[in-house]
């Protein structure tokens, strides 16, 4: 039977493959948790309360806080992890009660259409074969006043996305996929996707069309090929590692892990710790002698630049210092132009003209620069050629140390 996959196992797999066998293909269950992912789940936890509610009832604002403070000292555990520096558990739960409240107040008394569904589990296909198979969780399914099924999704992240990722997000319209299949009316009265962005009190919608559900079933089964065909299942570092809870299996972190667990005085002793730290402290001193010896290349070139300029002006090879002396010598030389350019393309097409192409053996610097200074080819070849070649000076600098002769 084909293995069925929820868009958060899809996302896994794209987020760090690493995780997803630790997860999916291996097994490993965590019940460690970001705080943002438990502060997430109580919401979720409300809104489910709150619209079961609905069919007997208009809950009041306290109600639901009532209900959302019981379930988050009900489920709270040493397991939830809380990432943020500085943040506290409170810090996250009064987060929530203001999204509660922000919510009631833009939502109240809750009659914007039919509940259909709350928390509802979901399973479906992707193809005709039952090849490719999905599952999910809606957070609530309604029928809105015009007809036109409406899938809501709860959102408790900071970040607020635009439109344009609206329009592109996977897990609602695969959703619609299922919403279409298991109840086909859906297809004709209309489907609209809902992101109720709580930290902004923003509510967002999308619609897809059936050409854009289609390419989204091929993309995804593509996606799943690919997590089939997997057999070496890499780390991908990202800055989602903070709430991976598999630090102590992962070998990017799980070195971190133990260390971390040791006393400082057997910590900095640790075999590893010695080594990274021996390592990093010849890393910093070579970083720091190749800054050195770019600021003395900068510096010698300007001396250099210095000496030229003396041994012309003067008219000398030889420029005597305290203990050193620095010879200065020039010579000309030919500059063919550089590969790749127009200029070098017309230069090698006259030579081939000219037929002195392999006097030159394919522009070698030398052969080029023999041919040219020493006027072997002539006066009338060379003025053919004189709009791509040019001659410069050439210096060289040496240094003579006393003591090791004139």
């Amino acid at each position: 039977m084909s293995v069925e996959y929820s868009n958060s196992q899809l996302s896994t797999f794209e987020q760090c493959p690493l995780q997803y066998r630790f997860s999916y293909v291996d097994g490993i269950k965590r019940r460690e948790e970001g705080v943002e992912a438990f502060l997430g789940q109580r919401f979720h936890d409300a809104m489910e309360w709150l619209y079961g509610e609905i069919a007997f009832r208009v809950p009041s604002l306290e109600d639901v806080l009532a209900y959302y403070e019981k379930d988050w000292a009900d489920r709270w555990h040493a397991e939830v992890k809380i990432v943020k520096a500085g943040r506290t558990a409170d810090d996250y739960r009064l987060m929530g009660r203001r999204f509660i409240e922000a919510y009631h107040r833009r939502h109240h008394p809750f009659d914007e259409g039919q509940v259909l569904g709350l928390e509802r589990y979901i399973r479906f296909k992707l193809d005709d074969a039952g090849r490719y198979r999905m599952k999910g969780i809606i957070d609530r399914l309604m029928r809105a006043p015009d007809g036109a099924f409406e899938i809501h999704d709860y959102k408790t992240g900071s970040k607020l996305p635009d439109q344009r990722e609206i329009d592109a997000d996977r897990q609602l319209a695969l959703y619609q996929i299922g919403v279409e299949e298991l109840w086909p009316e859906a297809r004709e009265s209309g489907v609209r996707l809902v992101w109720h962005e709580v930290a902004f009190d923003v509510e967002m919608r999308s619609t897809r069309s059936a050409e854009a559900l289609g390419e989204l079933k091929a993309r995804v089964a593509s996606l799943i090929d690919r997590i089939e065909a997997e057999r070496e299942f890499p780390l991908r570092e990202s800055a989602l590692c903070g709430w991976c809870p598999y630090w102590d299996l992962c070998p990017a972190k799980k070195h971190l892990v133990k260390v971390e667990a040791l006393p400082e005085e057997k910590w900095r002793n640790e075999p590893g710790v010695v080594i990274a730290d021996s390592y990093a402290e010849r890393w910093r001193k070579k970083r720091e002698l190749e800054a050195e010896a770019k600021t003395l290349e900068a510096e010698m070139e300007a001396l250099r630049q210095a000496a030229i300029g003396y041994a012309e002006k003067e008219g000398v090879q030889v420029i005597a210092g305290t203990d050193a002396k620095l010879r200065v010598t020039s010579r000309e030389a030919v500059a063919p132009p550089k590969k790749g350019t127009e200029e070098r393309a017309a230069l090698e097409a006259k030579l081939r003209q000219l037929g002195l192409w392999d006097e030159v053996a394919a522009l070698d610097p030398h052969a080029l620069e023999d041919a040219v200074l020493a006027g072997t080819w002539g006066a009338e070849a060379l003025a053919v050629l004189e709009p791509w070649i040019r001659t410069e000076k050439r210096w060289t600098l040496t240094v003579r140390e006393s003591g090791d002769g004139d």
